[in-house]
């Protein structure tokens, strides 16, 4: 056993079976942030640059963290800003540009996803999921690449290569804070996100 009480090493199969657990949604959204989560650490660091332009806008990295399944990475996240800091509340308040990168590490189904967007918003608004960003929803592959742009009025989500879907202001924050707010799905992304690793 490792010193964080977690084994070691994980049999093949073990492994699959975590992964198909997941995609399969066997285990209940909710209890996935009860789960143990590792720290994303430094090397996330080293696979996105420190500094992007987008729109006109420049940004710096502000944080870089994993969410995880048991002991199976299920995505990592790049979270850009025009001022570091570590302070949800003010991230979310503030009307500039951000700049959320999402890699997807294990194929997602379509359903999971929109089994979690539609709690999301439910919970986090009392609204229902934008028919536009519903309709984008598809089944994503291992190593998809995934860009929310959130601008002062509007935020702009896509598929890397792709056309983005455009959702409201108010939307956009709600959406980001599912990632860095205080109710967030997963703690261990949170903190990375935030630099707080």
């Amino acid at each position: 056993m490792a010193k964080d009480g977690l084994p070691e090493r994980l049999t093949e199969g073990a492994v699959g079976s975590a992964v198909r657990r997941f995609q399969a949604g066997s285990v209940p959204r909710r209890s996935l942030a009860a789960l143990p989560l590792l720290a994303a650490g430094p090397a996330l660091a080293q696979e996105a640059p420190q500094e992007v332009q987008v729109e006109g806008w420049r940004l710096v990295l502000n944080g870089t963290g994993v969410r995880r399944f048991l002991l199976i990475e299920v995505l990592r996240g790049w979270l850009y800003l025009e001022r570091r800091s570590t302070d949800a509340a003010a991230i979310l308040a503030s009307g500039g540009a951000k700049l959320l990168r999402l890699r997807y590490s294990v194929p997602v189904p379509k359903s999971k996803l929109v089994e979690g967007w539609e709690e999301g918003f439910h919970d986090g608004c009392g609204c229902e999921m934008p028919p536009a960003f519903r309709a984008r929803l598809r089944d994503l592959p291992s190593g998809q690449v995934e860009d929310w742009l959130f601008l002062p009025d509007r935020a702009e989500i896509a598929y890397a290569g792709e056309p983005p879907v455009t959702v409201t202001g108010q939307q956009g924050r709600m959406m980001l804070s599912s990632f860095i707010g205080p109710g967030a799905g997963s703690a261990g992304l949170r903190r990375g996100l935030l630099g707080q690793d």
